[in-house]
């Protein structure tokens, strides 16, 4: 299993530490790491967009040589995710998405922005938006730039594996009909769309991992 971290987030999150222990009681051999720019990896996170990450799981498991895994993206994760799924759908046998975010600059970030912030990001500047007390994030030029020739609206291909997407009703930076567009679509055929109705969009309270873990 390769679990892929969300936004701002790292290997050490509470997803990634349930999922390493749940692969260890069923003997399942499970990656996770920082992406460029998180935790302990190098490199600061304005620099760097989906594109980028998308390239750090790639080159990542070519050198692991891994030929198959169930591949689990939270979040933003789940757009690295499925970006790996439908152009190496041979090397992907299952795919889980907890909360995915998939194309979210455009359809989520850049919506939310206001004209001004906008114009910030134009002029090659940083916009700041405080989630609470202790986090908040930055959003950058790059980030937008570095991913937009990585939505997934534009991808034709298709990932015939099995496609487990996981919703918290209460989540508000995705909402659980966000993906809802993958019904109409050929990307994902064999699709199925969970929500959770006490969940939000961390999807770490007890009830939602051990939903998730009868999937795995």
């Amino acid at each position: 299993m390769i679990f892929i971290h969300g936004l701002k987030s790292d290997m050490k999150g509470q997803k990634s530490v349930f999922l390493n222990n749940l692969c260890r009681r069923k003997d399942i051999s499970f990656l996770c790491f920082d992406f460029r720019g998180h935790g302990k990896s190098s490199g600061d996170f304005v620099d760097f967009g989906i594109g980028d990450w998308y390239s750090d799981l790639k080159n990542l498991i070519k050198y692991l040589n891994i030929k198959d895994s169930v591949v689990v993206g939270s979040s933003m994760g789940g757009w690295v995710a499925m970006l790996y799924a439908l152009n190496f759908p041979k090397k992907v046998s299952k795919l889980i998405g907890i909360a995915p975010a998939p194309d979210f600059t455009l359809n989520l970030i850049w919506n939310e922005l206001n004209s001004k912030e906008k114009e910030k990001i134009k002029s090659n500047k940083i916009v700041i938006k405080k989630i609470n007390k202790e986090f908040s994030y930055s959003y950058s030029p790059k980030l937008f730039t570095n991913s937009k020739n990585f939505f997934i609206k534009d991808i034709k291909k298709i990932f015939r594996g099995e496609t487990i997407l996981f919703h918290g009703a209460k989540d508000l930076t995705v909402n659980y009909k966000y993906n809802d567009r993958f019904y109409k679509n050929s990307n994902f055929p064999e699709l199925i769309n969970i929500t959770i109705k006490g969940a939000d969009h961390s999807m770490s309270d007890k009830f939602s991992l051990k939903t998730i873990s009868k999937y795995i």
